[in-house]
């Protein structure tokens, strides 16, 4: 009988192995993704006058991990194993908000923050992401507190505050979709700063 109950052991734990082995075989493997500006339409000629500086670009800690992060309501959070950026996200972030300064402000000599210690910026703005996610809706938000300065002198220049949102052309677990309309949102805030920039 305890031979029949050992057996009996022995074969749910063969099954079990065989079950665990069988989920881990089957784990997909992460995707990765970076922010990307649209293809300059031409080559503009960089002012080489003083420069502007962008940043520094903080973002906020929920945000500071690799996985990719969505909203399942106003206060839960979904963190995706399977989406990820295949950097920092606050690196991804500046460079695809420079590219897009680059062109919505042609000709202007524009720095990423941290800049050379010998170059000589005019004009810093810096940026405050608050929000970089997609809603429950459908939607990509990104919420940003800006400002333009000038270094060295006491500002008194007002911070601005941009709510952007895309609507989001796909289904929830379509994070090319995602990043289309993420990239957009970069482009929109870009542009808002670029008009303010070109009117002082």
């Amino acid at each position: 009988m305890s031979a029949r109950v050992s057996n009996a052991r022995i074969g749910v734990m063969v099954i079990l192995t065989a079950l665990l082995l069988g989920g881990c075989a089957h784990t997909p493997a992460p995707h990765y993704y970076v922010l990307s500006s649209a293809p300059s339409a031409a080559h503009e000629t960089v002012n080489s006058g003083p420069a502007i500086g962008l940043g520094p670009i903080t973002l906020p800690d929920y945000l500071d991990r690799p996985q990719i992060v969505s909203r399942a309501s106003d206060s839960r959070l979904v963190l995706s194993n399977e989406h990820r950026w295949a950097e920092p996200l606050n690196a991804s972030f500046g460079r695809a908000l420079l590219a897009n300064l680059e062109q919505a402000a042609p000709g202007q000599n524009i720095a990423l923050h941290p800049w050379r210690a010998s170059l000589a910026v005019a004009r810093q703005v810096r940026i405050d992401v608050t929000r970089f996610d997609r809603d429950v809706g459908g939607s990509f938000h990104l919420n940003a507190r800006w400002s333009v300065s000038t270094p060295g002198q006491d500002d008194t220049t007002p911070t601005r505050q941009s709510d952007i949102e895309v609507a989001v052309t796909g289904k929830d677990d379509d994070y090319d979709a995602l990043l289309i309309a993420a990239n957009a949102a970069v482009a929109q805030l870009a542009t808002t700063i670029a008009t303010q920039l070109q009117a002082r």
